[in-house]
C-alpha cells in the first residue's frame, strides 16, 4: 500500500485501526508514534506511566513526563479537542481489560464527528470492553493492518524522494530522521540505533538531543546530573524500549552509559553548553542542502537544522 493510499483511508475514517508490534512483544509500543504525526496527526494519548520512570522518581520530581517531540499529549480522562482534530490512541489489550482506561468514549465520539480517531494496540484482534467483536471487524472502523505496512510505505516514500532509513533495527522514524540528519552534518553514516547514541552527546543540533537535556536536568537549578539510584537507570532503560526495539540487557547498558557520561561532570546534555556548540553552526550550514519547498522530508530536516536549540 502507498503512502498516499494510506494517507486517503485515514482522512475518509471515522475509526482506523493498526496493530503494533506483533508477536509476544511487551515492549516498544511508541516506536509507530512519529509515523503516524508524519502522516498528520499532532494529537497522541496513551498511558501516562509510559511517559514518567518510575514511583520514586515521580514523587521526587512531582510526576515529570518525558517524551521525544512531535506530538502533542494528553491524558486519556482529560481530552478537550474540537470534535473535527484528528487523535491517535495507543493502547494494548492490558490497558482495555484490566483497567479503567478504555476507548469506548474515544470511539464513540470519533463515530459520531468529523475528526479521525487512530487506534493502535497490541493485537489485531483488540477488542474494545462492550465490543461483540475485534474492532477492525466493526463496519464503523478502517483496518490499516500491521505498523509494517506503514512503515513499508514510508520507506518507498523516503527512497522516492532521495532519502533512506538508514538504520536497520528500528522502525522508529523519529530515529532514522535523526541518522539523516547526523549524516548531512557529519558526512558519516550510521547503521544501528547503538550507533547513533554513542554519537548523540556530540550531537547537540540533533533534536533527539533535547529530551535528554530534559531528563538528565538538575531540579530548580542549571545544568544537569545523573540518574539517582540503579532504580531508576532500571527503569530509564524501560523508557527507552517503549520507544525503541532493544531487549532489556541492550536498554540497561545504554541507559548506563548514558547516565555515566552525564556523571563524568563533562557537557553532556547541558543546555547551556550546547546553545554555544560550534556544531550548531555546522548543522546550520548544513540546512543550506536541503530545500524545504521539496518535500515533507526535507521541510522538516531544514526547520530542525535551521532553528537548532
Amino acid at each position: 500500500m502507498s503512502l498516499e493510499a494510506i494517507r486517503r483511508r485515514l482522512s475518509d475514517a471515522d475509526i482506523a485501526f493498526i496493530h503494533d508490534p506483533g508477536g509476544n512483544v511487551h515492549f516498544w509500543k511508541l516506536r509507530a508514534l512519529s509515523a503516524i504525526t508524519y502522516l498528520g496527526l499532532e494529537h497522541a494519548t496513551y498511558p501516562t506511566s509510559w511517559r514518567q520512570l518510575k514511583h520514586t522518581w515521580q514523587h521526587e520530581r512531582g510526576g515529570a513526563q518525558y517524551a521525544f517531540p512531535g506530538h502533542e499529549y494528553h491524558v486519556l480522562g482529560g481530552i478537550d479537542l474540537p470534535p473535527s482534530e484528528d487523535l491517535c490512541v495507543i493502547t494494548t489489550s492490558y490497558y482495555e481489560k484490566q483497567t479503567q482506561y478504555t476507548v469506548n468514549e474515544l470511539i464513540d465520539r470519533h463515530t459520531r464527528t468529523d475528526g479521525t480517531l487512530v487506534v493502535i494496540a497490541d493485537e489485531q484482534r483488540f477488542q474494545p470492553i462492550g465490543g461483540l467483536r475485534p474492532l477492525y471487524q466493526e463496519q464503523f472502523c478502517e483496518r490499516i493492518g500491521s505498523y509494517d505496512i506503514v512503515y513499508d510505505a514510508f520507506e518507498d516514500y523516503y527512497e522516492e524522494e532521495g532519502w533512506g532509513l538508514p538504520l536497520l533495527d528500528t522502525k522508529n522514524l523519529f530515529l532514522q530522521d535523526n541518522a539523516n540528519i547526523y549524516e548531512l552534518v557529519e558526512c558519516e553514516g550510521l547503521r544501528t540505533t547503538r550507533e547513533l547514541f554513542d554519537v548523540l552527546t556530540d550531537a547537540p543540533y540533533l533534536p533527539l538531543y533535547s529530551t535528554f537535556s530534559e531528563i538528565f536536568a538538575r531540579r530548580d537549578q542549571l545544568g544537569v546530573a545523573p540518574l539517582e539510584s540503579d532504580e531508576i537507570i532500571e527503569a530509564f532503560g524501560g523508557w527507552l524500549r517503549r520507544r525503541i526495539e532493544w531487549e532489556k540487557g541492550t536498554a540497561s547498558a545504554i541507559a548506563r552509559d548514558l547516565n555515566r557520561t552525564v556523571s563524568m561532570g563533562g557537557t553532556a546534555f547541558d543546555p547551556s553548553y550546547a546553545k554555544r556548540s560550534p556544531k550548531l553552526g555546522d548543522a546550520r550550514d548544513a540546512a543550506k542542502s536541503v530545500d524545504p519547498e521539496a518535500n515533507d522530508i526535507e521541510a522538516r530536516y531544514y526547520d530542525w537544522l535551521s532553528n537548532t536549540l
